[in-house]
């Protein structure tokens, strides 16, 4: 499972009433379009270098195209040249969260609450982010060339371990095909009240990734081959933010779900005993139900389009993942590779029914 705060950032974005290029940059943010707004912010920040608001919209433009250290260090300009400034530690304290980094996190939205004061979301995320700032200070940490583990003591550092080697195994299996992510990525356990608490999931959700892999693991060594299962998948999910980060969100559970080990023939069974296909349109919404049912409906419709482009693209796979997440629309970069969208369509929906 995968989830972004990207909506909360964008809904309270200065509205687009300033002179261009900025007005240029706020509209393309509003649109998701991190490559135009970045070309708009650049152009701002040419002439002013200082520019507070233009060093924010900077900072969520890097976000919006996978360049999250770029993205905090533009977040972190901003609140030095204006420190008065709600929105940019607004922004600042959701970029470093996505980062992982929960002290800044916390301060910059101790700025928010000191100079804007009156929000009630805002100050549950602050009390919700020192909840897990104060769980996460009993935590062990378990760290490697590629990884982080922090797990809650001796009773789970069993399965920490188990934890890491998955990692290490999906690590050099999926960047075979995907490639290898170039940031640390960090895992954390927890008991699965603490899941809930933390990343108030749904209660189908064997995990979550959002910046973090974040594991329910109360029991897991008695059935480790699906841990094994989850560790991959959000695995899956980390490695396409770090580097294909605004694919659709279908391809993304679907590519996480095929990448999984295992036989995934038990999920072709439940999509063909659906009796119909999520239309593609609202495929990604579907992820976001609380029913189980519904949601592995859309995992398995996912896993079937995603399996089918892997099996088209072959090596190629990572290099239309790119011109996706550079905007580019998926039946067009499906036909830089002479694929026909149409065909890829009726074998998804042939695969699905028989």
């Amino acid at each position: 499972m995968h989830t972004l705060l990207l909506v909360y950032l964008f809904a309270a974005a200065p509205q687009a009433t300033m002179p261009d290029p900025a007005r240029v940059g706020w509209e393309a943010i509003q649109r998701g379009d991190g490559e135009k707004a970045a070309s708009a912010f650049r152009a701002q920040l040419a002439a002013n270098p200082e520019d507070a608001r233009a060093l924010t919209g900077a900072a969520l433009a890097a976000h919006l195209t996978g360049r999250d250290d770029q993205a905090l260090s533009y977040a972190k300009h901003a609140v030095r040249v204006e420190p008065g400034t709600a929105y940019g530690h607004y922004v600042l304290g959701q970029l470093a969260y996505a980062q992982g980094d929960l002290d800044l996190a916390i301060k910059s939205y101790e700025r928010v609450v000191a100079l804007s004061p009156g929000s009630p979301s805002i100050y549950q995320q602050l009390q919700a982010w020192k909840k897990e700032a104060a769980l996460h200070e009993s935590y062990t940490t378990r760290p490697t060339a590629r990884f982080n583990v922090m797990f809650e003591g001796a009773s789970q550092q069993a399965i920490a371990t188990r934890v890491s080697n998955a990692l290490e195994a999906a690590y050099a299996r999926i960047g075979r095909s995907l490639s290898y992510p170039p940031e640390t990525v960090t895992a954390i356990l927890y008991t699965g009240q603490q899941f809930h608490d933390i990343t108030r999931s749904p209660s189908w959700a064997a995990g979550a990734y959002d910046g973090r892999i974040r594991l329910p693991v109360r029991g897991a060594l008695t059935a480790p081959a699906e841990l094994d299962r989850v560790v991959t998948h959000e695995y899956v999910h980390a490695v396409i933010q770090q580097l294909y980060p605004r694919i659709p969100g279908w391809l993304n559970e679907g590519l996480a779900t095929y990448f999984e080990p295992g036989d995934h023939a038990w999920l072709i069974a439940r999509l063909r005993a659906a009796g119909g296909m999520i239309p593609l349109a609202q495929l990604t919404e579907s992820f976001q139900t609380g029913d189980g049912g519904d949601a592995l409906v859309a995992y398995a419709e996912s896993y079937v389009g995603a399996r089918l482009l892997a099996e088209r693209l072959g090596p190629n796979l990572p290099v239309f993942l790119q011109y996706l997440s550079g905007g580019t629309a998926i039946d067009q970069a499906l036909l830089l590779f002479n694929i026909s969208v149409a065909d890829v369509e009726r074998e998804w929906t042939r695969r699905s029914a028989r």
